[in-house]
């Protein structure tokens, strides 16, 4: 923040009242049903809402008399003045798909914005929706996801007798495009993901599922609720990063190995990036990048780490005896 001296005045009687401001519904704040949303995201919400009468002024509805708003990354981005990979995190957590429902994004192609419903944030169950249909909506959504070639259990770790039995070998393919569909199916992070906003986002959806997945994230998170959720869109931000090198410890290392170490990762490799951190002691200049190099040295250095802190307390227990 640049130091500038600005002065501040308080307010007197009813000055509030004369300034416009952004509405952030309380019910986000204060429901437990939104307690897994981000701040940001309650935010860029609040801001939407703002957009609707915008929409309303410029006659932006569908048939049926839905109002939507236009609302693109590049904008979010402007407003709220965060990074791209940010503002795609942010729609995510929102959108209909893997996110908590409050909008519902519509691709329209030819390079169009895609529309944007902004759903009410008044919770209400459907008492129409029959038991039978709630069943066939889950087993479309199970085949959709059986589809997508990601692992069911989002880990490297994928069984070759699975392999054997996806469609690969149904297809007029020649020998190189398998081994790429089947490395595609193993491994998440060398799917080719279009360049859209809405496959990014989907894209940023599909790793955080699976890193919350292998590293057993509600686990985990019991451990450090505020640096849990840091690290992990670290590691969600890195995956899907555009970059073609990460600097680590000083040195280029190529993205793809960087997202390949950071998928390997599980609980145990968590509990170790949070002991080192808790046993640093000197200052941490830059606390991202200091995270991502000890998350991708965190298979190699762990066994290590731990074994020199039995040694000194063995050592320590051993003076404590004489």
């Amino acid at each position: 923040m640049s130091e500038t001296n600005i002065t501040f005045e308080y307010y007197y009687g009813n000055q509030a009242n004369q300034f416009t401001f952004y509405r952030i519904p309380k019910q986000l704040f204060v429901n437990p049903a939104f307690k897994d949303l981000s701040t940001d995201a309650k935010v860029l919400y609040g801001l939407m809402i703002d957009r609707l009468s915008l929409s309303i002024q410029n006659g932006w509805k569908d048939v049926e008399d839905r109002i939507f708003i236009y609302f693109t990354l590049v904008e979010i981005q402007e407003l709220i003045n965060c990074g791209h990979n940010k503002a795609v995190r942010m729609l995510a957590e929102l959108g209909s798909e893997k996110g908590i429902g409050l909008i519902k994004r519509i691709k329209q192609g030819l390079g169009k914005p895609a529309k944007i419903y902004v759903m009410n944030f008044l919770i209400t169950e459907n008492p129409n929706q029959k038991e039978d249909e709630k069943v066939d909506s889950e087993e479309v959504l199970t085949s959709q996801k059986r589809k997508s070639g990601v692992p069911k259990n989002g880990s490297p770790d994928f069984r070759k007798e699975e392999l054997i039995k996806t469609d690969i070998n149904q297809t007029d393919v020649n020998e190189t495009e398998k081994k790429e569909l089947i490395y595609q199916s193993i491994n998440p992070s060398r799917q080719r993901f279009p360049e859209s906003e809405n496959s990014e986002i989907d894209r940023w959806m599909e790793f955080r599922d699976i890193f919350k997945k292998n590293i057993e994230y509600e686990y985990i998170l019991q451990r450090d609720p505020e640096m849990i959720p840091e690290i992990l869109e670290i590691m969600i931000e890195t995956a899907c990063s555009r970059s073609k090198f990460f600097s680590i410890n000083g040195a280029q290392i190529p993205a793809e190995r960087v997202r390949e170490r950071l998928l390997s990762l599980n609980a145990m490799d968590i509990e170790y990036v949070l002991d080192a951190l808790n046993q640093n002691t000197s200052k941490i200049q830059n606390i991202r990048a200091y995270l991502l190099a000890t998350l991708y040295n965190a298979p190699k250095t762990i066994n290590a780490f731990y074994k020199s802190m039995v040694n000194h307390d063995m050592y320590a227990k051993s003076r404590h005896g004489r």
